[in-house]
């Protein structure tokens, strides 16, 4: 199983320019609202790599090869996962390194300048302030597991080009979904939101967390290994 996890990471590392390029646009676009390059990128970054993993297996017919070898199909699911969440822990720790050089620097252009009128309109300076490190962190592991555990469900169902299609509008609604999500509750709810977790001991709010992604994630697998084993590989 780590086989396919290692053969996987070895063959998306072309992505990495992707990498540079989302910390890059999203550092200039989001001046003044930080915030949201942790929610936008890390989930972007590591819904490139594991939809280029995905890619690979269909290009080089990895379905074929593994039906012929001694290869579990058990472990062939769970190989996606946990590569998965190891794309996203190396996207989150990218986003952090790149976003400090990139402030360092003193990244910004017309991009930054005419987005900075549009984050003001929005207000979302005003919801980057409300959030803490620990809250952007933790919203970008929900949403990207969440997003994980839809999406390879559907993948291990049907082809691969199928999947593609349907999620082709995926990366902006990563980028726009959160943005508007904030500006229609608006920013008084949000601040009671974050006030009332807030009020909640560290120790169960984690915990509750990990609980939750531990569910979501256990059915996912489940539901996805079903699949997978029902699924005839040389069609």
């Amino acid at each position: 199983m780590f086989n396919l996890v290692l053969k996987d990471l070895s063959i998306t590392k072309g992505t990495f320019p992707v990498v540079l390029i989302l910390c890059f646009t999203n550092n200039m676009f989001f001046i003044n609202a930080p915030a949201f390059i942790y929610i936008i990128v890390p989930p972007l970054i590591a819904y490139e790599y594991f939809k280029n993993s995905c890619g690979n297996d269909y290009k080089y017919n990895s379905n074929i090869m593994f039906s012929s070898l001694p290869i579990n199909r058990r472990e062939v699911v769970l190989s996606k996962y946990i590569e998965s969440i190891i794309f996203l822990i190396f996207a989150i720790i990218c986003t952090i390194i790149f976003t400090y050089v990139f402030r360092r620097i003193g990244i910004s252009g017309l991009g930054g300048v005419a987005f900075i009128h549009l984050s003001k309109f929005m207000h979302l300076d005003d919801f980057s302030k409300l959030m803490n490190f620990k809250s952007i962190i933790m919203y970008s592991l929900l949403s990207t597991i969440l997003f994980i555990s839809i999406y390879f469900p559907i993948y291990f169902k049907l082809e691969y080009l199928k999947v593609r299609n349907f999620f082709a509008l995926v990366s902006l609604l990563i980028c726009f979904i959160p943005i508007l999500f904030l500006y229609i509750i608006g920013i008084e709810n949000v601040y009671n939101i974050i006030k009332y977790f807030s009020g909640i001991p560290g120790t169960i709010a984690n915990v509750a967390i990990i609980g939750i992604l531990l569910i979501i994630l256990y059915t996912s697998v489940n539901i996805s290994i079903k699949y997978y084993e029902n699924k005839d590989l040389i069609l």
